[in-house]
């Protein structure tokens, strides 16, 4: 058996009837020679899940919540009972497809079955599939995701029989084994018992932290307020219900911006997304004078780290939203960014135990529900306003079953008192934007991403760099016979 990590411990402890912790998105197929068939999604699925032995364990609880669940084997593991097949109203646009994802991600995964699904969406305008996946937060994070990829999608329509890009699993990478009700309680004394240990750890390295992040705030007034962002519609206690809108960028267009401002990449994301945010705001009189403040998750993963549980921390920066300039707006982005990087790394020097080593899943799960039925989060001074996370992702065209991937928007988990969260994902020569909401928060999710190209370009006219290069448009009309059968026409921006 394979004990859950403290920090799958955590997100497992945290989900509530509206706080979902699965994540997932949308992947787009432009059929080739022949159509993306239901059956054909299915058998490919089934032949190289082996790939992926994760997806086939399941969760099994120890008695009495006394610690970590374990994954073990699901004796009774079928395929059928993960992919699934639905439709959109034809012919299906991106709204109708984003509507139809959105109530996807709308309910939970079951927690008897292995914590996966993928949709099969057809009804897609020109003959066009889709595929919605979401699966729990304690399975694996962004960056083992975009790994994942690789088992079911390949870097030709047709490969030869038994090319995949990743290798098989070794037989104890492949076994998640079994377990007794009695083993696990066995095995929760003695870890019970050196718990004492872990806490005083624990805590003797939580206010190491605690005392960096006073001086730091002693020494620099304004990273108080990354802790305290100002208040806005979309932060308000969340709801069940989900959205999922998302836009696409030429990644040559983001680093050409970069060049010439000497910034990062995520600096240049980050400034987009806050634009966006910031003309929604204005166009309903609702922007606060104080900049907002987002979460950016920073992955902890080693080079070359292929496990699937998370390695994740987060940092916070500003996002200048009080700033009218988009120039000065990226540059004081990347001033806190670097700023924030330094505190993480500062205090990550003081390193800890994830709390869901330290305290049982009991006494989480407890604390976790009086704050959520509490709505003390979203009732708290300290706030954040969303979060933004960029993945590295396939830098070449994939195809699945024999069709194009055309485009790949992901989606991360929306925090109580959060009732937006931006992932993006670099995909061949794009980056995507997948903008996952509580629409009861945020009504029109369109509004928002529409406004990245358009703020991309004002960067750009800012910037002296000329206007926008088309992105391909997963959702426009035929291609001509002249182009490549396996590109999309170009995208209008709006």
């Amino acid at each position: 058996m394979k004990r859950l990590g403290g920090t799958d411990a955590v997100f497992l402890s945290m989900e509530m009837p509206s706080w979902h912790q699965h994540v997932g998105g949308l992947t787009i197929l432009e059929p080739g020679d022949e159509p993306v068939t239901f059956e054909r999604l299915v058998t490919t699925v089934e032949e190289r899940i082996g790939y992926a032995p994760k997806f086939t364990w399941r969760l099994k609880h120890v008695p009495l919540g006394f610690d970590r669940p374990v994954w073990v084997d699901d004796p009774s593991f079928d395929v059928h009972n993960h992919v699934r097949r639905i439709a959109v109203p034809s012919p299906g646009g991106r709204k109708e497809v984003g509507e139809v994802a959105g109530m996807l991600l709308s309910t939970q995964l079951d927690r008897r079955r292995p914590l996966w699904e993928v949709w099969y969406v057809e009804g897609l305008a020109h003959g066009r599939v889709a595929l919605v996946m979401k699966y729990h937060h304690c399975l694996l994070d962004g960056v083992a995701s975009a790994s994942l990829a690789t088992v079911l999608m390949d870097l030709e329509p047709n490969p030869a029989p038994g090319t995949i890009l990743t290798p098989s699993p070794t037989e104890e990478e492949a076994r998640a084994g079994d377990a007794s009700d009695l083993g696990l309680i066995a095995e929760s004394v003695w870890n019970n018992v050196r718990h004492p240990l872990h806490t005083a750890r624990y805590v003797t390295g939580l206010a190491a932290k605690g005392l960096t992040m006073v001086d730091r705030f002693r020494r620099d007034e304004r990273s108080r307020a990354l802790i305290s962002g100002p208040k806005t519609p979309f932060n308000e206690a969340i709801g069940p219900r989900r959205e999922l809108a998302f836009a696409s960028v030429a990644l040559d267009d983001v680093r050409a911006v970069k060049a010439r401002h000497d910034v990062k990449v995520n600096d240049v994301v980050l400034a987009l997304c806050s634009t966006a945010m910031r003309n929604y705001l204005l166009a309903r009189d609702a922007l606060p004078d104080a900049s907002l403040v987002t979460g950016v998750p920073v992955s902890l993963r080693a080079e070359g780290d292929q496990t699937m549980d998370n390695q994740v921390t987060t940092m916070f920066a500003f996002l200048a939203t009080d700033l009218d300039d988009p120039v000065d707006r990226l540059h004081e982005i990347h001033r806190s960014a670097n700023s924030a990087k330094e505190m993480t790394e500062a205090l990550s020097a003081h390193p800890i135990s994830s709390l869901g080593e330290v305290a049982a899943p009991l006494v989480l799960g407890a604390a976790f529900h009086a704050i959520y039925r509490g709505q003390l989060i979203s009732r708290s001074p300290c706030r954040v306003n969303t979060c933004i996370s960029n993945v590295p992702g396939p830098p070449v065209p994939l195809y699945l079953c024999g069709a194009s991937i055309t485009g790949v928007f992901p989606c991360s988990v929306i925090l109580e008192g959060m009732g937006l969260n931006f992932t993006v994902l670099s995909y061949n020569d794009r980056l995507d934007f997948g903008l996952h909401v509580d629409p009861d928060l945020v009504p029109d999710p369109w509004t928002i991403v529409d406004g990245i190209p358009s703020a991309l370009a004002e960067l750009m006219a800012a910037s002296s760099l000329g206007a926008l290069t088309p992105v391909d448009d997963p959702f426009g009309p035929p291609v001509d016979a002249s182009r490549n059968p396996h590109q999309a026409p170009a995208m209008a921006v709006p």
